[in-house]
């Protein structure tokens, strides 16, 4: 196993920062803004409550896993209690432990391309192989596309709606389509729901809305890290049948017994919080639509408007072909070297000529962020000599 690509940009913008660089990054998959106060009382309020400080059940706190059966059940339109629901060390976690329970050494998970490489990731951890998935034209996988993929070997597909880094939503009737492929293959479908918060075109639905037959073969992944800024907090969940959340209990109380019991307790608070997820989803819409206007303002970038998420995934091919580069990795270097702005090369997610920019950030952030890139990348007396990148290999 690798680690995430993504994290080694991340590394080299803080060497920069340690040696004094104002570096601004557009590449972590996480909101800049702070967690909200009525998140952080609560926490607090927990760890002055002695009852906090002592061993908890493995599932997860009842309250908490209530709130989330009631948050699941208004996505699905289906009935969830608390014994449907497994709290984790948030959803890459959650993503583990399902893809654990569904899978034997050597099994195959199939996953989106372009897609987060966190999703392969988890599978192989789990001892299986990821198998990716080409999407179409618009980053949404098909059914004919799973089937094209499918072997003997296949246990389970990943589905991310909106997704990682591409922002696509699947319509409902191609949700209908891959709940059929999978009801008639006998295909688990784990449902990463991390982003549902942030749909911006008022498309998003849960494949179980769509097709609550699936019910029993199918996982649903969220957590509080994305809508409630939470990120560091590591709280969230799956929701499941009765032998996954048997197969999840069991892994958590052997490995880390539970959830920080402080932890749940924030995310409790979090939960009944409705308008601070709301607020970020209007802030993030707005700055949505300046950053990508901005880059399809650059010659040689296409930047399509994302449906939903926290990011743009502009296609740059046009710029490298333009000024030499080979790859968008050499242009994610060297935009960090020379404007000090980090961004993630489409490479990251198995699309080379493409990077990543995550918008939710705030506004001062955004528009420097933009006014670096329209320096470097559409100066008035652009000279292609001078421009050429300066990749240490």
């Amino acid at each position: 196993m690798t680690d995430n690509p993504i994290f080694a940009v991340a590394a080299k913008a803080q060497a920069l920062r340690a040696q004094g660089a104002d570096v601004i990054t557009l590449a972590a998959g996480e909101p800049q803004a702070a967690t909200s106060a009525v998140v952080v009382a609560a926490a607090v309020e927990a760890v002055r409550d002695p009852a906090t400080h002592h061993y908890a059940t493995a599932q997860g706190d009842p309250a908490l896993r209530a709130l989330v059966a009631t948050a699941v059940a208004g996505d699905t339109g289906l009935a969830w209690s608390a014994d449907d629901v497994q709290i984790t060390l948030g959803a890459k976690h959650a993503l583990f432990l399902a893809t654990q329970a569904l899978i034997e050494a050597g099994d195959e998970v199939l996953v989106a391309a372009p897609g987060w490489p966190g999703h392969a990731e988890v599978v192989a951890a789990a001892g299986g192989v990821a198998a990716p998935v080409a999407s179409d034209e618009e980053f949404r996988v098909s059914a004919e596309a799973l089937d094209r993929c499918r072997t003997l070997r296949t246990r389970a597909v990943i589905l991310s709606s909106p997704g990682n880094p591409t922002g696509a939503v699947h319509p409902a009737p191609r949700l209908e389509q891959i709940a059929d492929w999978a009801q008639q293959h006998g295909i688990w479908v784990i449902s990463d729901d991390i982003y549902r918060a942030f749909d911006h075109t008022g498309t998003y639905r849960s494949i179980l809305r769509v097709a609550p037959r699936l019910r029993g073969r199918a996982v649903v992944v969220g957590g509080v890290s994305k809508e409630h800024a939470m990120t560091g907090w590591r709280v969230g969940w799956l929701a499941a049948p009765p032998e996954i959340i048997a197969s999840a209990r069991l892994h958590v109380s052997r490995t880390i017994t539970h959830v920080p019991t402080i932890n749940q307790h924030a995310a409790r608070a979090a939960l009944c919080d409705t308008g601070t997820p709301a607020k970020a989803a209007r802030d993030y819409r707005r700055r949505r639509a300046s950053l990508v206007d901005a880059l399809n303002g650059i010659d040689g970038i296409d930047c399509p408007l994302p449906d939903g998420g926290i990011f743009a995934f502009p296609d740059v091919s046009g710029l490298l072909r333009d000024r030499g580069w080979s790859s968008s990795a050499d242009l994610a270097t060297w935009l960090l070297v020379t404007a000090h702005l980090a961004v993630v090369p489409g490479e990251a997610f198995n699309a080379p000529g493409r990077i990543r920019l995550c918008f939710a950030v705030d506004d001062e952030t955004l528009m420097t962020a933009i006014e670096r890139l329209q320096a470097v990348l559409a100066p008035a007396d652009y000279e292609p000599s001078a421009q050429q990148p300066k990749v240490a290999r």
